[in-house]
Protein backbone atom coordinates (compact mmCIF):
# COMPACT_ATOMS: atom_id res chain seq x y z
CA UNK A 1 0.00 0.00 0.00
CA UNK A 2 1.53 3.36 -0.98
CA UNK A 3 2.25 5.94 1.68
CA UNK A 4 0.43 9.24 1.26
CA UNK A 5 2.85 12.13 0.61
CA UNK A 6 3.02 14.89 3.21
CA UNK A 7 4.24 18.48 3.11
CA UNK A 8 7.88 19.35 3.75
CA UNK A 9 9.07 20.01 7.29
CA UNK A 10 9.00 23.70 8.25
CA UNK A 11 10.96 25.07 11.21
CA UNK A 12 10.89 28.81 12.02
CA UNK A 13 14.14 30.77 11.62
CA UNK A 14 15.72 28.04 9.45
CA UNK A 15 15.94 27.80 5.66
CA UNK A 16 15.53 24.10 4.95
CA UNK A 17 15.70 22.02 1.75
CA UNK A 18 12.34 22.02 -0.01
CA UNK A 19 12.25 18.26 -0.59
CA UNK A 20 13.11 18.42 -4.29
CA UNK A 21 15.58 15.69 -5.21
CA UNK A 22 18.87 16.89 -6.72
CA UNK A 23 20.20 14.83 -9.59
CA UNK A 24 22.80 13.17 -7.32
CA UNK A 25 20.01 11.11 -5.72
CA UNK A 26 19.07 7.97 -7.59
CA UNK A 27 16.06 6.89 -5.53
CA UNK A 28 13.07 8.21 -3.69
CA UNK A 29 11.75 6.17 -0.75
CA UNK A 30 9.57 3.93 -2.91
CA UNK A 31 12.57 3.08 -5.09
CA UNK A 32 14.72 2.30 -2.07
CA UNK A 33 12.05 -0.01 -0.62
CA UNK A 34 11.72 -1.87 -3.90
CA UNK A 35 15.48 -2.34 -4.21
CA UNK A 36 15.71 -3.89 -0.73
CA UNK A 37 12.69 -6.16 -1.33
CA UNK A 38 14.40 -7.47 -4.46
CA UNK A 39 16.93 -9.15 -2.13
CA UNK A 40 14.35 -10.24 0.47
CA UNK A 41 10.78 -10.20 -0.89
CA UNK A 42 9.38 -11.51 2.42
CA UNK A 43 10.06 -8.22 4.20
CA UNK A 44 7.03 -5.96 4.52
CA UNK A 45 7.21 -2.31 3.51
CA UNK A 46 7.22 -1.05 7.15
CA UNK A 47 10.11 -3.39 8.01
CA UNK A 48 12.11 -2.27 4.99
CA UNK A 49 11.40 1.37 5.81
CA UNK A 50 12.73 0.80 9.35
CA UNK A 51 15.91 -0.77 7.92
CA UNK A 52 16.39 2.14 5.54
CA UNK A 53 16.03 4.74 8.29
CA UNK A 54 18.47 2.82 10.49
CA UNK A 55 20.94 2.71 7.60
CA UNK A 56 20.45 6.43 6.92
CA UNK A 57 21.20 7.26 10.58
CA UNK A 58 24.43 5.25 10.43
CA UNK A 59 25.46 7.28 7.40
CA UNK A 60 24.42 10.68 8.81
CA UNK A 61 26.39 10.16 12.01
CA UNK A 62 29.68 9.55 10.18
CA UNK A 63 30.42 13.20 9.36
CA UNK A 64 28.97 16.69 8.97
CA UNK A 65 27.46 16.24 5.52
CA UNK A 66 27.01 19.18 3.19
CA UNK A 67 23.33 18.37 2.73
CA UNK A 68 22.73 18.87 6.46
CA UNK A 69 24.24 22.39 6.46
CA UNK A 70 21.53 25.08 6.61
CA UNK A 71 21.21 28.78 7.39
CA UNK A 72 19.04 30.49 9.95
CA UNK A 73 18.92 33.34 12.41
CA UNK A 74 18.38 34.10 16.07
CA UNK A 75 16.18 37.14 16.65
CA UNK A 76 16.73 39.07 19.90
CA UNK A 77 13.70 41.19 20.89
CA UNK A 78 13.64 44.64 22.44
CA UNK A 79 13.85 44.60 26.24
CA UNK A 80 10.55 45.05 28.14
CA UNK A 81 10.74 47.38 31.17
CA UNK A 82 7.40 49.25 31.34
CA UNK A 83 5.69 49.42 34.76
CA UNK A 84 6.50 47.60 37.98
CA UNK A 85 6.03 44.09 39.35
CA UNK A 86 5.02 42.51 42.62
CA UNK A 87 6.82 39.27 43.44
CA UNK A 88 5.97 36.89 46.28
CA UNK A 89 8.41 34.50 47.93
CA UNK A 90 7.59 30.93 46.89
CA UNK A 91 5.06 31.97 44.21
CA UNK A 92 5.21 31.12 40.50
CA UNK A 93 3.16 34.23 39.68
CA UNK A 94 4.45 37.77 39.17
CA UNK A 95 1.83 40.53 39.11
CA UNK A 96 2.39 43.40 36.71
CA UNK A 97 1.44 46.97 37.67
CA UNK A 98 1.23 49.48 34.82
CA UNK A 99 2.58 46.84 32.43
CA UNK A 100 1.45 46.03 28.89
CA UNK A 101 2.56 42.41 28.55
CA UNK A 102 1.56 40.34 25.53
CA UNK A 103 2.04 36.68 24.66
CA UNK A 104 5.29 37.70 22.91
CA UNK A 105 7.15 37.59 26.25
CA UNK A 106 6.55 33.84 26.63
CA UNK A 107 9.90 32.07 26.47
CA UNK A 108 11.88 35.16 27.42
CA UNK A 109 13.67 35.71 30.73
CA UNK A 110 12.48 37.79 33.71
CA UNK A 111 14.87 39.61 36.05
CA UNK A 112 14.88 42.08 38.92
CA UNK A 113 18.35 43.56 39.24
CA UNK A 114 21.36 41.29 39.16
CA UNK A 115 21.19 39.63 42.56
CA UNK A 116 18.32 37.30 41.69
CA UNK A 117 18.14 34.21 39.46
CA UNK A 118 17.19 34.41 35.81
CA UNK A 119 13.68 32.99 35.36
CA UNK A 120 12.11 31.86 32.09
CA UNK A 121 8.48 32.84 31.44
CA UNK A 122 6.41 29.83 30.27
CA UNK A 123 3.05 31.65 30.33
CA UNK A 124 1.39 35.05 30.75
CA UNK A 125 -2.18 36.16 31.49
CA UNK A 126 -2.49 39.25 29.32
CA UNK A 127 -5.87 40.22 30.84
CA UNK A 128 -4.75 40.08 34.46
CA UNK A 129 -1.21 41.20 33.53
CA UNK A 130 0.31 38.32 35.51
CA UNK A 131 3.17 36.21 34.25
CA UNK A 132 4.21 32.71 35.30
CA UNK A 133 7.77 31.74 36.19
CA UNK A 134 9.33 28.35 35.46
CA UNK A 135 10.38 28.11 39.14
CA UNK A 136 8.91 29.79 42.25
CA UNK A 137 10.34 33.18 43.13
CA UNK A 138 13.17 32.43 45.54
CA UNK A 139 14.06 35.89 46.84
CA UNK A 140 12.20 38.20 49.27
CA UNK A 141 8.86 39.56 48.11
CA UNK A 142 9.26 42.97 46.53
CA UNK A 143 7.50 45.72 44.59
CA UNK A 144 10.09 46.77 42.06
CA UNK A 145 11.14 47.64 38.57
CA UNK A 146 12.14 44.74 36.35
CA UNK A 147 13.34 43.83 32.89
CA UNK A 148 12.47 41.07 30.43
CA UNK A 149 15.08 40.13 27.82
CA UNK A 150 15.96 37.05 25.79
CA UNK A 151 18.93 35.25 27.36
CA UNK A 152 18.14 31.75 26.10
CA UNK A 153 17.34 30.76 22.52
CA UNK A 154 15.81 27.55 21.19
CA UNK A 155 17.63 26.79 17.92
CA UNK A 156 15.04 24.23 16.81
CA UNK A 157 14.21 20.54 17.29
CA UNK A 158 16.39 19.35 14.40
CA UNK A 159 19.75 20.91 15.34
CA UNK A 160 22.89 18.75 15.60
CA UNK A 161 25.24 21.63 16.32
CA UNK A 162 25.83 25.30 15.64
CA UNK A 163 28.64 25.96 13.16
CA UNK A 164 28.95 29.76 13.00
CA UNK A 165 27.09 32.93 14.04
CA UNK A 166 27.76 36.64 13.53
CA UNK A 167 26.85 39.85 15.37
CA UNK A 168 25.97 42.19 12.51
CA UNK A 169 25.78 45.34 14.66
CA UNK A 170 29.47 45.25 15.52
CA UNK A 171 30.73 42.99 12.75
CA UNK A 172 32.33 40.08 14.61
CA UNK A 173 31.76 36.36 14.90
CA UNK A 174 30.56 34.66 18.05
CA UNK A 175 32.64 32.50 20.32
CA UNK A 176 30.69 29.23 20.07
CA UNK A 177 30.38 26.13 22.26
CA UNK A 178 31.26 27.94 25.47
CA UNK A 179 29.92 26.39 28.68
CA UNK A 180 27.94 27.73 31.60
CA UNK A 181 31.12 27.39 33.66
CA UNK A 182 32.80 29.75 31.19
CA UNK A 183 30.14 32.42 31.70
CA UNK A 184 29.88 31.91 35.46
CA UNK A 185 33.64 32.35 35.83
CA UNK A 186 33.52 35.58 33.85
CA UNK A 187 30.18 37.12 34.87
CA UNK A 188 28.06 35.08 37.28
CA UNK A 189 25.66 38.04 37.70
CA UNK A 190 25.28 38.51 33.93
CA UNK A 191 25.76 42.24 34.45
CA UNK A 192 27.19 42.88 30.99
CA UNK A 193 24.40 43.71 28.57
CA UNK A 194 23.48 44.36 24.96
CA UNK A 195 26.39 43.27 22.72
CA UNK A 196 26.35 39.44 22.52
CA UNK A 197 29.59 37.78 21.48
CA UNK A 198 29.42 34.36 23.22
CA UNK A 199 27.05 31.45 22.63
CA UNK A 200 27.02 28.95 25.51
CA UNK A 201 25.20 25.65 25.87
CA UNK A 202 22.23 25.27 28.20
CA UNK A 203 20.35 22.20 29.47
CA UNK A 204 17.92 20.99 26.82
CA UNK A 205 14.63 22.83 26.44
CA UNK A 206 11.49 21.11 27.85
CA UNK A 207 10.81 19.69 24.38
CA UNK A 208 14.38 18.36 24.14
CA UNK A 209 15.56 21.04 21.71
CA UNK A 210 19.03 22.56 21.52
CA UNK A 211 19.05 25.56 23.90
CA UNK A 212 21.79 28.21 23.92
CA UNK A 213 22.52 31.32 25.98
CA UNK A 214 23.65 34.46 24.17
CA UNK A 215 25.96 36.58 26.28
CA UNK A 216 25.69 39.43 27.05
CA UNK A 217 21.90 39.54 26.66
CA UNK A 218 20.69 41.97 24.02
CA UNK A 219 18.44 44.89 24.98
CA UNK A 220 17.74 45.96 21.40
CA UNK A 221 15.91 44.31 18.53
CA UNK A 222 18.49 42.61 16.34
CA UNK A 223 19.04 39.43 14.32
CA UNK A 224 22.09 37.19 14.38
CA UNK A 225 22.66 35.14 11.19
CA UNK A 226 23.84 31.59 11.84
CA UNK A 227 24.67 28.38 10.02
CA UNK A 228 24.15 24.99 11.59
CA UNK A 229 24.02 21.27 10.96
CA UNK A 230 20.65 19.56 11.28
CA UNK A 231 19.28 16.05 11.74
CA UNK A 232 16.75 15.45 8.94
CA UNK A 233 13.43 13.67 9.55
CA UNK A 234 12.97 9.98 8.83
CA UNK A 235 11.92 8.72 5.43
CA UNK A 236 8.16 8.27 5.64
CA UNK A 237 6.41 8.73 2.29
CA UNK A 238 6.95 7.06 -1.07
CA UNK A 239 8.07 10.40 -2.55
CA UNK A 240 10.46 11.37 0.28
CA UNK A 241 14.06 11.93 -0.80
CA UNK A 242 17.38 11.55 0.95
CA UNK A 243 19.22 14.70 2.10
CA UNK A 244 21.15 16.47 -0.69
CA UNK A 245 24.39 14.76 -1.83
CA UNK A 246 23.60 11.52 0.08
CA UNK A 247 23.80 8.66 -2.42
CA UNK A 248 20.90 6.24 -2.40
CA UNK A 249 23.03 3.31 -3.55
CA UNK A 250 25.24 3.69 -0.47
CA UNK A 251 22.25 3.62 1.89
CA UNK A 252 20.96 0.56 0.01
CA UNK A 253 24.13 -1.46 0.58
CA UNK A 254 23.77 -1.13 4.34
CA UNK A 255 20.02 -1.86 4.30
CA UNK A 256 20.44 -4.89 2.04
CA UNK A 257 23.16 -6.22 4.31
CA UNK A 258 20.69 -6.11 7.19
CA UNK A 259 17.82 -7.55 5.12
CA UNK A 260 19.87 -10.63 4.23
CA UNK A 261 20.42 -11.68 7.85
CA UNK A 262 17.38 -10.30 9.68
CA UNK A 263 15.52 -13.02 11.57
CA UNK A 264 18.35 -15.51 11.27
CA UNK A 265 18.57 -18.63 9.04
CA UNK A 266 15.49 -20.27 10.55
CA UNK A 267 13.09 -17.40 9.83
CA UNK A 268 14.70 -15.85 6.75
CA UNK A 269 14.57 -18.06 3.65
CA UNK A 270 16.82 -15.53 1.88
CA UNK A 271 19.43 -15.64 4.65
CA UNK A 272 22.93 -15.13 3.23
CA UNK A 273 25.60 -14.18 5.72
CA UNK A 274 28.36 -14.16 3.11
CA UNK A 275 26.53 -11.75 0.80
CA UNK A 276 25.54 -9.63 3.81
CA UNK A 277 29.17 -9.24 4.85
CA UNK A 278 30.11 -8.37 1.27
CA UNK A 279 27.44 -5.67 1.10
CA UNK A 280 28.65 -4.21 4.41
CA UNK A 281 32.24 -4.01 3.10
CA UNK A 282 30.96 -2.30 -0.04
CA UNK A 283 28.97 0.12 2.13
CA UNK A 284 32.06 1.12 4.14
CA UNK A 285 34.13 1.65 0.98
CA UNK A 286 31.49 3.68 -0.85
CA UNK A 287 30.74 5.69 2.28
CA UNK A 288 34.38 6.77 2.36
CA UNK A 289 34.24 7.76 -1.32
CA UNK A 290 31.03 9.70 -0.71
CA UNK A 291 32.69 11.50 2.21
CA UNK A 292 35.64 12.48 0.01
CA UNK A 293 33.25 13.85 -2.61
CA UNK A 294 31.31 15.69 0.10
CA UNK A 295 34.52 17.35 1.29
CA UNK A 296 34.69 19.04 -2.12
CA UNK A 297 31.23 20.52 -1.58
CA UNK A 298 32.06 21.98 1.84
CA UNK A 299 35.28 21.48 3.73
CA UNK A 300 34.76 20.06 7.24
CA UNK A 301 37.60 17.57 7.77
CA UNK A 302 40.33 20.22 7.56
CA UNK A 303 40.30 23.54 9.40
CA UNK A 304 42.60 26.33 8.33
CA UNK A 305 44.50 28.07 11.10
CA UNK A 306 42.54 30.91 12.63
CA UNK A 307 39.21 30.43 10.86
CA UNK A 308 37.47 29.02 13.94
CA UNK A 309 38.99 31.56 16.34
CA UNK A 310 36.86 34.39 17.75
CA UNK A 311 38.04 37.89 16.95
CA UNK A 312 36.48 39.82 19.81
CA UNK A 313 37.52 40.28 23.43
CA UNK A 314 35.92 42.99 25.58
CA UNK A 315 39.23 43.67 27.39
CA UNK A 316 40.00 47.03 28.97
CA UNK A 317 41.26 48.05 32.42
CA UNK A 318 37.80 47.99 34.04
CA UNK A 319 37.07 44.51 32.65
CA UNK A 320 40.39 43.13 33.91
CA UNK A 321 40.04 44.83 37.29
CA UNK A 322 36.59 43.36 37.96
CA UNK A 323 37.37 39.77 36.94
CA UNK A 324 39.63 37.02 38.25
CA UNK A 325 42.27 37.38 35.54
CA UNK A 326 46.01 36.94 35.98
CA UNK A 327 48.43 39.47 34.57
CA UNK A 328 49.67 38.69 31.08
CA UNK A 329 52.73 39.97 29.30
CA UNK A 330 51.25 39.31 25.87
CA UNK A 331 48.67 42.09 26.02
CA UNK A 332 45.81 39.63 26.43
CA UNK A 333 43.20 39.20 29.13
CA UNK A 334 45.32 37.02 31.42
CA UNK A 335 45.36 33.38 32.34
CA UNK A 336 41.75 32.49 31.49
CA UNK A 337 40.57 32.88 27.90
CA UNK A 338 37.02 32.89 26.66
Amino acid sequence: MPIVPQSAVSIPQQVLPNGTAPYTQQYDTAGLIGAVQFWNPDLSQPKVLALLNDSLRVCLDRRSWYGLFVKGQLVAPQAVTTGQVQTTLGSYTVQGIGTAWTSAIIGRQFRIGYNNPIYTIPDVDTTAQALTLELPWGSPSVLSGYFIVQNYFNLGPNVKYLKTMVNMQLGYKFTLHATQDTLNTDDAWRQNQNWPYICAGMPAAPDGSYLQELYPASWIQQAFPMMLYIQPPNLVNDTDNLPPAIRGDVILKHAISQALVIGGPKKNQFYDQTESAKKMREFEGELLRMANADENLYRTEVTKFGEDLPYYNPGGALFNATHAYMASGSGGGGGYDL
